[in-house]
C-alpha cells in the first residue's frame, strides 16, 4: 500500500525512478538549458544559472518521450573539450544570455519595472539578476513548460528574488490577454525580452509579434531580440559523428524566414529606436574564438544580429 501511495505522489521531489518527462517540454528549451549550464561551468563563466543546470541534472532522471528523444540537449556530463558543433551552440547560447542579462539590468537601472519574457522558456533571470524587489517578471510561456519549471525550482529550492509571475499562454493565440490578466500594465515602461524567437517566425508571424509588443508598450520601453539574415544549413557548422549532425539537422529545420528586413529599418519601421550589434562581435568582445560557423570570409556568411531597441 505505502508503495502505491508514493508511486501516486505527483509531488516527489525527483524523478529517480526515471519517471517520462511530462509532454510538452520542447527539445529546443531543453538544448537551451543545457548551454547556459555548459556556460556555468567554465571558469570564465558569464553567468552562473542554476537554474539551468538544476534542469539537466531532472531531465537526466526522466525518460524522454518527447519527439526529439532520441536526440541529445548538449555534450556528456564528463567532457572537458567541446567539440565544434557544441562548441558554437554552447558559445552562441551563452554568450547571448549575458547581452539578455545586460540589458534587463541597464533597463530597470532606468527605472523599468516591468520584465516580459516571450517564450520564456527555462528562463532564470528572475532568480539570478538580482532584480529589485519592486520588480515584476512576467513569464509567459505555455503550461506544461512552466508546470515543469516550477517542478524544477520547487526541488532546487530556488525563489525568485523579485516578483515572478508565469503567464499560461499560446503565442499563436491572444497572448497579450493573459498577460494583462496577471497585472502587466501597458501604461508604464515595459522592458521585452524575445529571445531566441524570432528565426522560428514568419515573416508575418514576425510582424504580427512586434505589433502586438509596441501597442502594449509605454513610452520610454525597451526591447531586446535577435535573428539571423539567413538560414543556417548543414554544413555551416563541423560535426564529428552522426548524433551531432542529427542535432544540427533538427536545429535547422526549425528555423523560417523571420522578419523581412535587418533589425535596424524593421525596428524603425514599427517605431523603435534600434541599436544592433551581431552575435560574433559580442563573442570577441568576451575574448573568445568565434565559432566558424559566425566568421567572415566563409562561402555561406551568416550574420546573427542582437538588438535593443527603445520606444519612440
Amino acid at each position: 500500500m505505502q508503495q502505491r501511495e508514493a508511486r501516486q505522489d505527483p509531488l516527489r521531489e525527483t524523478f529517480g525512478d526515471r519517471e517520462p518527462l511530462p509532454p510538452g517540454i520542447g527539445w529546443t528549451g531543453l538544448l537551451t538549458a543545457h548551454m547556459r549550464a555548459v556556460e556555468s561551468r567554465r571558469k570564465d563563466r558569464l553567468f552562473e544559472d542554476v537554474l539551468a543546470t538544476a534542469t539537466v541534472d531532472l531531465v537526466r532522471g526522466t525518460i524522454r518521450t518527447d519527439p526529439d528523444a532520441a536526440l541529445p540537449t548538449g555534450p556528456d556530463r564528463d567532457s572537458d573539450d567541446l567539440t565544434e558543433a557544441w562548441y558554437m551552440l554552447a558559445t552562441y547560447l551563452g554568450v547571448r544570455t549575458r547581452f539578455y542579462d545586460e540589458r534587463v539590468l541597464a533597463a530597470v537601472a532606468a527605472g523599468i519595472r516591468q520584465v516580459v519574457i516571450v517564450a520564456a522558456g527555462f528562463d532564470s533571470r528572475a532568480v539570478r539578476l538580482g532584480l529589485p524587489a519592486d520588480t515584476t517578471v512576467y513569464e509567459v510561456d505555455t503550461e506544461p513548460v512552466l508546470q515543469f519549471k516550477k517542478t524544477v525550482m520547487d526541488t532546487a529550492r530556488l525563489e525568485p528574488g523579485s516578483g515572478r509571475r508565469p503567464v499560461a499562454a499560446d503565442l499563436r493565440g491572444p497572448w497579450e490577454q493573459a498577460v494583462t490578466a496577471s497585472g502587466f500594465d501597458p501604461l508604464r515602461p515595459t522592458m521585452w525580452l524575445i529571445e531566441g524567437l524570432f528565426m522560428y517566425l514568419s515573416p508575418e508571424d514576425s510582424d504580427r509579434l512586434l505589433d502586438t509588443v509596441t501597442r502594449l508598450s509605454a513610452h520610454g520601453s525597451r526591447l531586446a531580440l535577435e535573428y539571423f539574415d539567413s538560414t543556417p544549413r548543414q554544413d555551416d557548422v563541423a560535426t564529428v559523428d552522426e548524433t551531432e549532425s542529427a542535432v544540427i539537422e533538427r536545429i535547422v529545420n526549425f528555423f523560417q524566414d523571420g522578419p523581412a528586413l535587418p533589425p535596424g529599418p524593421w525596428l524603425e519601421a514599427h517605431g523603435w529606436e534600434p541599436d544592433v550589434t551581431t552575435i560574433a562581435d559580442e563573442i570577441a568582445s568576451h575574448g573568445r574564438d568565434i565559432p566558424q560557423m559566425f566568421r567572415q570570409g566563409r562561402p555561406h556568411e551568416i550574420t546573427l544580429w542582437l538588438a535593443h531597441g527603445r520606444l519612440r
